[in-house]
């Protein structure tokens, strides 16, 4: 029977979505940067070529189809951030130079988040083809149990080593480590 919820059809528009995303980033870039002047037309053609280019690599729609829920999410949060801070009694201007001063602490909070988003999404496509001794050619990985106490990274399983490299007792240690480090500079820093 069919229903509202059900949205099986979709996945067969699943390509027309990334493709519809890279040409608005493109010629967003392209009306930007002017470099092709006010010529709209053109500008509109070199985004579809470019759109239409990027469906020859396979993985490229798939690593699109990954991050676009996560950056969604990342922008739900700084929405639901700005609204909170607003109901905290910060002004509209204080947000604004806070945030169009060089580049402070929530630029580069920005931007590693969407680092970590980019580089995961590649590691989950491209990931398993990586490895040496895989049988994968590549495409979405398969689940793994993190967490089961083993900790070798030498498994065939791309999304294990990863999971056992993360969760490793020196690793979390080093990040603890760092960590303290970073804050130690930037409160003695701030004091001189």
């Amino acid at each position: 029977m069919a229903s509202f919820l059900d949205i099986g059809l979709v996945s067969y528009f699943g390509v027309i979505f990334p493709i519809l995303l890279i040409f608005v980033i493109v010629f967003a870039i392209l009306q930007k940067t002017d470099l092709f002047g006010d010529n709209k037309g053109l500008q509109s053609i070199v985004a579809f070529c470019v759109a239409m280019i990027t469906t020859i690599v396979p993985g490229v729609l798939q690593v699109i189809n990954i991050m676009a829920p996560w950056f969604v999410l990342l922008f739900i949060f700084f929405t639901l951030l700005l609204i909170s801070l607003k109901f905290l009694g910060v002004s509209d201007v204080s947000i604004t130079t806070y945030m169009s001063k060089d580049w402070e602490t929530a630029h580069w909070f920005v931007l590693s988040l969407a680092l970590v988003i980019f580089i995961g999404s590649i590691a989950t496509v491209y990931g398993s083809s990586l490895l040496p001794y895989s049988d994968d050619e590549g495409g979405l990985a398969d689940d793994a149990e993190v967490g089961d106490g083993d900790l070798d990274v030498d498994t065939g399983n791309f999304n294990a080593n990863v999971g056992a490299l993360l969760f490793h007792p020196k690793t979390i240690g080093m990040v603890f480590v760092l960590l303290i480090g970073s804050f130690t500079i930037r409160l003695l820093a701030g004091k001189a």
